[in-house]
């Protein structure tokens, strides 16, 4: 009979003391931005972003967005499309799709798009990340200078 109850308290013990605070993850290095698609409607691009992981165990990073703005411009959302798996103390690179529309976008805007120049690139949003039932939302505000076209 104390077998019955001394595995379940223990269990619990061991549960609840190996959860831990997730120190925050974060982009480290925004780069490869490339259009896959312009046309009068919108834009199609990706993105690659590396997520460094200073934490001891590995988690996933769950379907997550952002805001997209190029030289100030708002491109649209980016969206990471599948849950990843981030090792233990680790950087990994991983590829968002942008899809926006310029409905409400001048000429003038248009203009600073096609440029060619090097501009901002800039995220803006959360990553959500977890293991298991414990999930937490990270800031996501990285800035970059890049070009848009290779």
């Amino acid at each position: 009979m104390k077998k019955v109850i001394v595995f379940p308290v223990l269990l619990l013990i061991f549960l609840l003391s190996s959860c831990k605070d997730f120190k925050e993850i974060n982009v480290s290095k925004i780069e490869n931005f490339q259009v896959k698609k312009l046309t009068q409607e919108g834009i199609e691009a990706e993105v690659k972003v590396t997520i460094n992981n200073p934490n001891t165990i590995g988690f996933s990073v769950f379907r997550s967005k952002c805001d997209v703005y190029y030289g100030g411009v708002y491109l649209g959302k980016a969206k990471l499309s599948k849950r990843v798996k981030i090792g233990a103390n680790s950087n990994s690179e991983h590829t968002f799709k942008l899809k926006g529309k310029f409905k409400d976008m001048s000429f003038d805007l248009m203009g600073t798009l096609l440029s060619g120049r090097a501009q901002n690139l800039e995220l803006k949003g959360y990553l959500t990340a977890g293991k298991l039932f414990y999930r937490k939302k990270f800031p996501l505000d990285r800035k970059e200078k890049l070009g848009m076209f290779k």
